[in-house]
Formats: structure tokens, C-alpha cells, sequence
């Protein structure tokens, strides 16, 4: 299957350290995933999305392809996955075609598909959170026509239908998935799970995401201005439209977009209750930091919690390790595992049961 951007579904396993963070230990267990294809092929491959991948061996005498993966904690894992399978034509050469879902087995068990993927969900895990189909909020787009950035920015916005002056506000970069997510927070809200949350997701750029993220060196001047972009005219925009209001903001992010949100809770860190930061790319890197060195100068800051997938190995150990130096600072900070790549379909569903816990009714 062709592999999609779509965004969607996320995963977690709680990692074991020693801080003052709110970590529960684990103790990490291999399990096998043993995946299986019986259609028609001369090359089977599974692939983990922005993780690991295996071409599965041929036997000829079962009529099938098989693999066997190690993979940690996968009773309690989430992740996408594709099955690529290729035939040989005439002069020897290898074609793409598409996989017989119905010919699929993970484990024994038909493989779940979702979209043109397809999506393991562990034993132990739920991956299927209920939507509503008719908005109870309101879900808007505005544009903002920006000084600092010189162009239109959109902006979308979910809106609970009961709002008041303490009513939390959750910006998002990567903002265009507000979009997806706003008919599970409804849900939620509607169904008295959680207490009523605001939604913000400031779109990102289509030609300077990388930039207005991620800070680099000295002088850059794209990110400063995305910077006074958000604090200046996003947050005077959203917020003047509840008088007096004195709610608490988040802020979330994933990839890059976390690296924008990692920045801002170390150098601006009255501004936010707590910062979600998944995979977070580059910023916080050994090599990065080289770079632009990253400091702790402020007596207090907010709650952090982070994520990485266990097989987006450089973010992975990039992250952990910056974990660690954040600790030695004496900051607050969660960390979890997730055991999967660098996956746009798993970070949804570890960003909902993140919000599940936290606003809890």
C-alpha cells in the first residue's frame, strides 16, 4: 500500500527512569509479530511506517510468505504499517502491486486496515475512540493577514458549546489537524468525560515550516517573526473574544512542530501550563544544542510531557537524553515510549488519552 500523510492514531508505553518525573516503571518484554501473506508475489515486504521493515522469506511448500519481528511491549503497542508486495513481469522487472487485504495475517489474526494502511493495535490497547457525528461545538476557520509573516495564515478553531472565562485553550502547531480532531474532543465533551476545551491549531507554512520551528543558530530571522506571530496577533486574536478570560494555556506539537513547542516552554515558560511535545525533531538533538546551546534560567516552568517512538531511533535517543539533562535542571518532565517510527497515525490516539486524563470530569 501507498503510504499517505494522514494524520491520525497514536501509541504509548510508559518508559522506566529514575527522576522526579511522574513516570511508572516498566519492565519492557519482546514479543514476536509474525506476519504472513498467502497472495500471489515473488517479494513480500512489511513496513513498519518511518520505522523498521523486513522482507518476508518465501515457503513454497505452505504457499505462503512469512516474517518474524521482535518487537517490545506489543500487547501494548500502536502502529501504522504497510505490506508492499511485488510481482516480476516480462524482462525480469519488479512491479508494485496491491495487496489482498483478506490475505493479510498478523499474529493469526486478519491484519486491520485503515485508510491505505494498515494498523496493529495491541492486545492490551484500544485504538478506537468514538466521534461525534454532529458537532455539538462549532468547528471554524479564520484567516489572520499577518504583519509579522507578510501573509495569510489560517487558523483553525474548535469551540465547545459551553464556554466561560476559565475555559483551557490548546494551540497546536501543525494546526490543520484540529480539523480531525475536533469531532473526538465533541465526544468527549458531550458525553461528560472531560470538561469543555478550546482548540487552536495555527496552520503551518507551506514553503518555511522547518523554519519557523525550529530556531538553529543565531539570526534567524523566519522564526522570530513566526514567533512574534504567535504571541502577538494569534493569541490577541483568540483570546479577546472571552472577556476577562484567565484560563491556562497548553501548547502541542509533534516533530518539528514539538521543537517549537519545547522552545517556547524553556524560554518563555509563564506563558503555558503544559507543553505535549511528540518526536520532538532536531531542536533538542546533541547536534542542535552544539549549535544553539539550550540554557535553564528561569526558577520555574511548566510541565512538560513528551514522547518518541522507539523506532525513530535518532529522535528516540534524542530525546531521552535530553530528558535526562531537563531532569538535572529539576524540571518537571513525563516521558513515554512509543513502539512505533515517526508516525503521523499514532500520535492522535496518545494525544487523546493524554486528554482524557488530564480534564477528566
Amino acid at each position: 500500500m501507498q503510504n499517505p500523510l494522514t494524520v491520525v492514531v497514536l501509541i504509548s508505553i510508559v518508559f522506566s527512569c529514575q527522576s522526579k518525573s511522574a513516570i511508572v516503571a516498566q519492565d519492557p518484554v519482546s514479543d514476536k509479530l509474525t506476519i504472513t501473506y498467502s497472495g500471489d508475489a515473488d517479494v513480500v515486504q512489511f513496513k513498519m511506517f518511518e520505522g523498521i521493515h523486513q522482507i518476508l522469506k518465501k515457503d513454497s511448500t505452505k504457499g505462503l510468505f512469512e516474517g518474524v519481528l521482535e518487537i517490545r511491549n506489543l500487547s501494548e503497542s500502536i502502529f501504522t504499517y504497510d505490506i508492499i508486495v511485488q510481482k516480476k513481469v516480462s524482462l525480469g522487472q519488479m512491479v508494485e502491486v496491491e495487496p489482498v487485504g483478506n490475505l493479510l495475517k498478523i499474529n493469526q489474526t486478519k491484519a486491520k486496515a485503515e485508510g491505505s494502511q494498515y494498523l496493529w493495535i495491541g492486545s492490551n490497547r484500544s485504538g478506537n475512540n468514538l466521534q461525534s457525528e454532529e458537532l455539538m461545538g462549532s468547528l471554524s476557520t479564520k484567516i489572520i493577514k499577518s504583519e509579522y509573516l507578510n501573509e495569510e495564515r489560517e487558523i483553525t478553531i474548535y469551540t465547545p458549546r459551553d464556554v466561560n472565562s476559565k475555559t483551557p485553550h490548546i494551540y497546536f502547531t501543525d494546526g490543520a489537524v484540529v480539523g480531525s480532531y475536533a469531532p473526538y474532543i465533541d465526544f468527549l465533551i458531550s458525553a461528560n468525560k472531560i470538561v469543555p476545551i478550546k482548540l487552536i491549531g495555527v496552520h503551518s507554512s507551506a514553503s518555511n515550516r522547518y523554519e519557523e520551528y525550529v530556531k538553529g543558530g543565531k539570526g534567524n530571522e523566519i522564526f522570530v517573526k513566526h514567533q512574534n506571530f504567535f504571541y502577538n496577533e494569534v493569541l490577541n486574536l483568540i483570546e479577546k473574544e472571552m472577556e476577562n478570560w484567565e484560563g491556562q494555556r497548553y501548547l502541542h506539537g509533534f516533530s518539528n512542530g514539538a521543537a517549537f513547542c519545547m522552545h517556547e516552554g524553556i524560554n518563555n515558560p509563564n506563558e503555558f501550563e503544559e507543553i505535549v511535545a511528540y518526536s520532538t525533531a532536531d531542536y533538542i538533538s546533541p547536534m542542535a544544542q552544539s549549535i544553539n546551546p539550550i540554557i535553564f534560567e528561569f526558577d520555574e516552568y511548566p510541565k512538560f510531557n513528551m514522547a518518541a517512538g522507539r523506532y525513530e531511533t535518532s529522535i528516540f535517543n534524542s530525546n531521552l537524553k535530553f530528558v535526562e539533562k531537563m531532569e538535572e535542571n529539576e524540571l518537571q518532565v513525563e516521558f513515554m515510549e512509543f513502539i512505533c517510527g515517526h508516525d503521523y497515525n499514532v500520535w492522535r490516539i496518545e494525544f487523546l488519552a493524554y486528554i482524557k486524563k488530564r480534564f477528566e470530569k
